[in-house]
């Protein structure tokens, strides 16, 4: 019993070690429908995807993935560091949102969900994006999110 229970709180142990490692890292932001033609390839026709992290701690982000709903990824370039409460902008490549319907998740390096977002959906083709309100909230509810004016990195 008593090697069970120490298994246990070596485990616990593990797991509130790796979250303190990963910080509070958040997706923040997401503009799925920019306004203008994406197809035109225009630059400020341009999605993204902001990650924001809520600890003073710098967090190494490094090889972490952004899924979508719709089965594409994509990776952040190796060596990137999120500095402690402050923003990381993922431009996306046009056209890359398929749908204007998505839940996007955000894994680690070695594909921890860190973080989920609800169904977020944008069809307007306006400067709105969907955004956490206050910035970095996270309570695991659907209303930790606003549609609201983008506000991309600040």
């Amino acid at each position: 019993m008593r090697k069970n229970l120490m298994l246990l709180l070596g485990l616990a142990s593990i797991t509130i070690l790796l979250g303190a490692i990963h910080g509070s890292v958040v997706v923040n932001e997401v503009e799925l429908n920019p306004p203008g033609d994406e197809r035109a390839h225009l630059p400020f026709a341009r999605a993204w995807i902001e990650l924001y992290n809520n600890d003073n701690k710098d967090v190494s982000i490094g090889k972490w993935s952004v899924s979508t709903s719709e089965g594409r990824s994509m990776s952040v370039p190796e060596d990137t560091i999120i500095r402690g409460l402050d923003y990381y902008i993922i431009p996306i490549e046009p056209l890359w949102f398929k749908y204007t319907s998505e839940i996007l998740v955000l894994n680690n390096e070695t594909g921890v969900e860190i973080d989920r977002t609800p169904l977020l959906n944008d069809s307007q083709d306006t400067e709105l994006s969907w955004t956490r309100d206050p910035d970095g909230r996270d309570t695991n509810s659907n209303e930790d999110w606003k549609f609201l004016a983008s506000s991309s990195g600040f």
